[in-house]
């Protein structure tokens, strides 16, 4: 009987699709838990599909999508081909060879009120990336775009000297690394498939919360997420900026988390945010 599905969406991230897996089935936490990945590729143009036909990687279900379904979908297709009773979603740019996935599953296994459980999210020098989100409020939007709440050299001064407090309960976890049960996963119909990517983790949550299905971190273990090693940062625009939270917006609207006018002064917020962002950059390039 199989007790864990690991999900894993990739798209032109062969190599360190391929690291996420070797440190999947390096894990000493997993050696008497029966698992299994279910691997789906967003047809891949970077020799992907070729690598891992080829190259048969143990427990590993291979999924070709004939298009780029985007995120969301291609989790719901994994999480449909799966047999776990947990699923653990996982970003292909993480790593998880020292979390401690028997702790994990103990943690959700006990307790009914767990619709999602994460860790801590860590950055590649140990720094703490996230330990959970706050749904969207005109406070929790402040501190974010005007205070820059999120942005890594922040984060180093409010996680300083950070102590773990073990199993505790926050809003919405990240996509990057969800353990839920999969019949909680079908009960409230999975990722929007509406949201290509970027916010289905807000949704997701949010829905489960509406469900009492409530989103916790386990602070005692940890995975790395490589967040950001790939794309061209230097050159960020802000209209890309800007697209990206269209799908958070939708998320509030969809989900009726702010009224129309709280909406309209969080984005005020973030676009403030955003040209601060850029300015920062072009300014940097320019003297760097």
């Amino acid at each position: 009987m199989i007790e864990l599905s690991f999900i894993i969406i990739n798209y032109n991230t062969k190599n360190i699709t391929a690291d996420c897996i070797n440190s999947i089935n390096i894990n000493k936490t997993l050696t008497n838990i029966n698992y299994e990945i279910i691997l789906v590729d967003n047809d891949s143009t970077d020799g992907s599909i070729k690598y891992f036909t080829e190259n048969k990687y143990e427990n590993v279900i291979f999924i070709k999508n004939k298009k780029n379904e985007g995120f969301g979908k291609a989790n719901n297709i994994g999480v449909k081909n799966s047999t776990g009773k947990y699923m653990v979603l996982l970003n292909s740019d993480t790593i998880v060879d020292q979390t401690d996935f028997k702790l994990l599953i103990g943690e959700i296994s006990n307790d009914e009120s767990i619709g999602v459980l994460s860790a801590k999210i860590l950055n590649k020098d140990k720094s703490i990336q996230s330990i959970g989100f706050d749904f969207p409020s005109i406070e929790n939007e402040v501190k974010l775009n005007l205070l820059f709440w999120n942005f890594n050299f922040i984060k180093k001064f409010r996680y300083k000297n950070y102590k773990n407090k073990g199993l505790f309960r926050t809003e919405w976890v990240s996509g990057c690394f969800m353990i839920i049960r999969k019949l909680d996963y079908k009960e409230v119909g999975g990722f929007d498939e509406d949201i290509f990517m970027y916010a289905e983790d807000v949704d997701l949550c949010y829905r489960l919360y509406k469900k009492n299905k409530y989103s916790f971190v386990m602070d005692e273990t940890s995975i790395y997420h490589l967040h950001g090693q790939s794309g061209n940062k230097k050159r960020i625009k802000l209209n890309q900026l800007l697209q990206r939270k269209e799908n958070y917006y939708y998320v509030i609207r969809k989900n009726n988390i702010l009224s129309p006018f709280n909406l309209f002064l969080i984005k005020l917020t973030y676009i403030f945010n955003a040209i601060v962002v850029v300015t920062g950059k072009k300014l940097k390039n320019i003297t760097g």
